[in-house]
């Protein structure tokens, strides 16, 4: 049986166990955020977008298709699931065949407080110039999705292209 010294003693031992307790995790500092690098890997995206508009209009499907993932997918209009740089590369180059015209707004992009993945998305025309001269301008938006690689470097891992629908004679 406890005395009343040993129930003292007891619950003075219990209370210095909780005094200890929350000093240390008083004390406890928390981890230092990382660092936000949004506003960088934005700009490195733009910079990719812009290579790749570039690449584009110079109808140069193997610089273009160098902004993807190797495991990349291209989903469009009418087509199969394209993935993997050899078939994007393919259908890039059937696009730009025909030596399209591009005229795209600056691109959008968000990138997600983890900064190892983000969208982009623009809207824009192709014009096409048929062998009688006759220009077919299309409307069209774009939604990509971005990975960060183990260089820092910002690639394309799902990348889409909508047609807008024909506009209506009026």
């Amino acid at each position: 049986m406890f005395t009343q010294s040993d129930k003292v003693k007891c619950l003075l031992l219990q209370a210095a166990v909780v005094a200890l307790v929350l000093a240390l995790t008083g004390c406890q500092r928390p981890a230092p955020q990382a660092p936000d690098t949004r506003p960088a890997d934005e700009a490195a995206i733009k910079a990719a977008c812009d290579d790749q508009i570039k690449a584009a209009t110079a109808w140069d499907a193997a610089k273009a298709v160098s902004g993807y993932t190797d495991d990349a997918i291209l989903l469009s209009p009418d087509a199969p699931l394209i993935q993997g740089k050899a078939e994007i590369q393919k259908t890039l180059e059937a696009m730009l065949k025909d030596k399209p015209q591009f005229t795209m707004d600056a691109p959008k992009i968000e990138v997600a407080k983890s900064g190892d993945v983000a969208y982009e998305w623009v809207t824009g025309k192709m014009a096409v110039k048929d062998k009688k001269g006759k220009v077919t301008e299309t409307g069209f938006k774009s939604l990509t999705a971005w990975k960060k690689q183990a260089d820092g470097s910002w690639k394309m891992t799902v990348d889409t292209f909508i047609p807008d629908p024909p506009q209506k004679k009026k």
